[in-house]
């Protein structure tokens, strides 16, 4: 009763927020925590001005091991809700506070996660509750990382850095000008897992898990073309309307030097949702003369996830674009547009982008979106997901378990790794030169896709990223294909940094298992 009238207190209608976390096409990974129910995350954090609940966040209840079994979620609190409380397949859970009554303070509870499989082995979430009267929270603190300072940059830039506050970020703006006249350019996008190095330095700040900003900038809608010095800005409000400026960056722009093709995507919106077995993707392309883009579509193409999916229908008329840049070859065709069955993929956060070929052979990336599939409720999504993309593991692995449990599985320091950078299929791979502890060093540039060969003898059977004393699942954005054993991953803005990834294999026709370690250290696109 004491929840029931905490509900009709704060006038809150509660969703229930189920997503697939694993593809039903997926192997299982087995490991040393054997079956059970598994959850992504050990603590959540909230913070709220006395009045106001929180906006919910969420955690993934995932399966270990092959057996069936059901799971069930309790809560020690009067003032925090899990939707679903009970399921027998892998599931997003919304954590919802209720707290608008809670005088300030702070508070804790916790969330149990049990099966029927092992009850005697419940998972649990810590909840930390931080309520402030009005006016006595702090403003957000962050850092604004890319471009680098004085870098010259043509077309696309990526526009990142990472964000924090006591109680929820707002948004993120970037804005260009003199302090006292600025103009908007546009809203970044906060990214989870983009920045596990800031989710291990603040454990206890709320969303401290999706602290890394990015924001995709096209140069060429800069004034002049973008041609000339810009100073760039990205400010951060939060929920109780305080500003903080992150940093100010000065660019110089040189498109008129520009040699590559450039353009963007319209649709999905930034952060928009997608759904459906024939979504329209929209986009488009241009490319400094005297060179043009073939009018059939055959050298652009589409990437989800990092991997190629299809080609747009290119060669359509927009009134604006060809206005904006009357004097190239392709501006009264620039526009393209591919139909996308979003079905096939686990509804959550995806990346699409574009790729560009010029009749001389030159490639670079059209825009790049984080955007969110969501077909709940969806009939058609269960049986089309079963047949899209049989062999791939898309970016949410079958198991979670704590770091420490890799210590009893030996290191593979012997097979070596194939690293191919960049989108030519030509480009030769490169062999992976290990460092010290057996582990593989590679570096690239923002929005350099990465291809990483990890065939040998042993059979591939999951990868992760290490988060502090955590596996979490692949970066938002990648896709490891499980059966021809490779790794794809464009990293979207917001990912800058190291980020630590381990892939566990297999002895073909044994149960003995070893594991590969490989930091990739994402450097500025412009320097």
């Amino acid at each position: 009763m004491s929840k029931l009238k905490g509900l009709l207190l704060c006038l809150l209608v509660v969703s229930v927020s189920v997503g697939l976390v694993i593809s039903s096409t997926t192997s299982r990974v087995m490991g040393p925590m054997g079956e059970g129910a598994v959850v992504n995350r050990t603590q959540l954090n909230f913070g709220m001005i006395q009045g106001h609940n929180p906006e919910p966040q969420t955690f993934a209840v995932n399966m270990s091991g092959t057996s069936s079994f059901e799971w069930n979620i309790t809560d020690n609190m009067d003032w925090l809700v899990c939707t679903p409380f009970y399921g027998a397949t892998p599931a997003t859970v919304t954590a919802r506070v209720l707290a608008c009554q809670k005088h300030p303070g702070q508070y804790t509870g916790t969330i149990t996660v049990s099966d029927d499989y092992d009850p005697t082995t419940p998972q649990t979430i810590d909840v930390n509750l931080n309520v402030y009267s009005p006016g006595t929270s702090s403003p957000p603190f962050g850092s604004f990382d890319t471009p680098e300072h004085n870098s010259t940059v043509r077309s696309s830039v990526p526009v990142t850095g990472w964000v924090l506050d006591d109680v929820e970020v707002e948004k993120v703006q970037i804005w260009r000008g003199e302090t006292g006249s600025l103009t908007y350019i546009g809203d970044a996008v906060q990214v989870e897992g983009a920045r596990p190095d800031v989710e291990q330095a603040y454990p206890d700040y709320p969303n401290n898990y999706k602290a890394g900003w990015g924001y995709m900038m096209l140069t060429n809608f800069l004034p002049n073309g973008g041609n000339g010095t810009y100073r760039i800005h990205a400010i951060a409000t939060d929920k109780e309307g305080y500003q903080t400026t992150l940093g100010s960056k000065t660019i110089i722009c040189d498109n008129a030097n520009a040699v590559k093709p450039f353009g963007a995507i319209d649709a999905p919106a930034q952060g928009g949702t997608a759904s459906g077995s024939s979504y329209i993707n929209w986009g488009w392309a241009l490319t400094p003369q005297p060179k043009h883009i073939p009018t059939d579509g055959s050298t652009i193409n589409v990437y989800v996830d990092s991997v190629p999916v299809g080609r747009p229908h290119y060669n359509n008329y927009r009134k604006d674009i060809a206005e904006l840049f009357p004097d190239l070859a392709n501006s009264d065709g620039a526009v393209g547009y591919f139909y996308f069955d979003t079905t096939g993929y686990a509804d959550g956060v995806h990346t699409i982008y574009w790729t560009a070929t010029d009749n001389e052979g030159r490639t670079d990336g059209i825009g790049s979106r984080y955007f969110t599939i969501d077909n709940t409720g969806d009939e058609r999504a269960a049986p089309q997901a079963a047949n899209h993309h049989k062999t791939l593991l898309h970016p949410y692995p079958q198991r979670y378990f704590h770091v420490s449990q890799l210590v009893d599985i030996p290191v593979d320091d012997m097979e070596p790794i194939g690293i191919t950078r960049g989108f030519r299929k030509d480009n030769p791979p490169e062999r992976g030169k290990r460092a010290e502890k057996g582990i593989f060093n590679i570096t690239i540039k923002e929005l350099e896709r990465l291809v990483i060969d990890l065939s040998g003898t042993r059979r591939l059977i999951g990868g992760y990223m290490i988060s502090g004393n955590r596996l979490d699942p692949l970066p938002i954005g990648s896709t490891l294909d499980i059966k021809n054993r490779k790794y794809y991953w464009l990293p979207g803005p917001g990912f800058f940094g190291e980020y630590r990834l381990v892939f566990i294999f297999k002895e073909r026709g044994q149960q003995a298992r070893m594991k590969k370690y490989i930091t990739v250290k994402i450097e500025p696109k412009f320097e």
